[in-house]
């Protein structure tokens, strides 16, 4: 195929394994995005085909790109480093079919959160996969969903893009919850100082009183300590918000010791639902998540969830982040800025 069609530039959206109805919505989002007054491009999904040999070895071949705009889609799926040795290949294959300009997306980054030497002799990858892409595969164009660490995009040069994927959760609250309860009667829990501090703007645009539960960490594990909560949380409808749930585990005790509070109801919303405990299966974790005293967990499909909604009984709410992604490669693309993409006060998904 030409790198012109009907004198339109050609943009294909590629995606790793495991990520197929995510790459299929944000094309069709950007697609969309792309049309109307800016009817000089055209939106395709890119194919590439993955083959491991005898030996284990993985090889990947791209359609044509040649001068498209290409938009790589890539996030935090299983296995996880297996795909990220997909992500490379592909980048690689997609760097020797010399396409115009790449833009490389992690909804959710893999490593982000290994990335300080806090102990003597680990590995530091959160550093190290940047350095690759950009050293090795020569990527200058990344963009960043609410990384867990805001310093992440700085490994980046030039420095990643970033996008907040809070908006959607305010959005959320604003249209599910504030629709039924006075905001008087709800409160707005931060589960740590980290949180607070990151996310201090949300009670505010929602006219809603802020609650803190104070922990401390003694070691490195994922389980910290509850000290105390400040804030008045009896009668109130808590809403948890964080970037991320992992295990679940610290939500739990957040939860259970809200509900000795006096809270009438607990949701947990977090931007990234990684939900993944080494020591249980996907059925037993969301079966823990399900029948806990949290009435409701929200999440984004930043990383797929697929069928461990299954398990979740409808506690699990997920929020599509298509048209956040399918906006800002838009605004990549037109070489836009994403400020406007960063208010809380914004409608996100028009």
């Amino acid at each position: 195929m030409s790198s012109k069609v009907n004198g339109r530039t050609v943009v294909k959206v590629f995606a790793t394994t495991g990520m197929e109805a995510m790459r299929n919505a944000v094309e069709s989002e950007l697609r969309t995005r792309l049309s109307g007054e800016l009817d000089h491009f055209v939106v395709e999904g890119g194919q590439h085909s993955v083959s491991t040999f005898s030996n284990q070895n993985m090889e990947v071949q791209v359609d044509n790109v040649r001068d498209h705009v290409v938009v790589v889609l890539h996030t935090q799926t299983p296995p996880v480093s297996d795909h990220i040795v997909e992500l490379l290949a592909l980048l690689d294959a997609i760097n020797n079919a010399h396409p115009r300009q790449t833009f490389v997306v992690f909804p959710y980054m893999p490593y982000s959160r290994s990335d300080r030497k806090n102990r003597p002799r680990i590995s530091v990858m959160g550093q190290r996969l940047p350095e690759i892409l950009n050293k090795v595969l020569n990527v200058r164009r990344v963009l960043l969903l609410e990384p867990h660490d805001p310093h992440i995009k700085q490994y980046f040069v030039p420095t990643a893009d970033e996008v907040p994927g809070l908006p959607m959760l305010v959005e959320y609250i604003r249209r599910e919850y504030l629709s039924q309860h006075k905001p008087e009667d709800c409160t707005v829990v931060f589960a740590d100082s980290s949180a607070a501090k990151r996310f201090e703007e949300v009670p505010s645009s929602l006219g809603i009183e802020p609650a803190y539960i104070y922990k401390s960490r003694t070691d490195h594990s994922e389980n910290p300590h509850v000290k105390v909560v400040m804030g008045n949380v009896k009668g109130k409808h808590c809403l948890l918000v964080d970037d991320e749930i992992l295990t679940g585990n610290t939500v739990l005790k957040d939860a259970a010791i809200l509900k000795q509070e006096g809270a009438a109801t607990v949701r947990m919303l977090a931007v990234h639902g990684v939900l993944l405990d080494q020591k249980l299966t996907a059925e037993q974790l969301i079966g823990k998540l399900a029948n806990s005293v949290v009435d409701e967990f929200v999440v984004t499909d930043s990383i797929p969830i697929g069928d461990k909604l299954d398990y979740a009984e409808g506690k699990i709410k997920v929020i599509s982040i298509a048209p956040l992604l399918g906006e800002a490669c838009k605004r990549l693309i037109l070489g836009e800025s994403l400020s406007a993409l960063h208010r809380i006060e914004g409608e996100l998904t028009s």
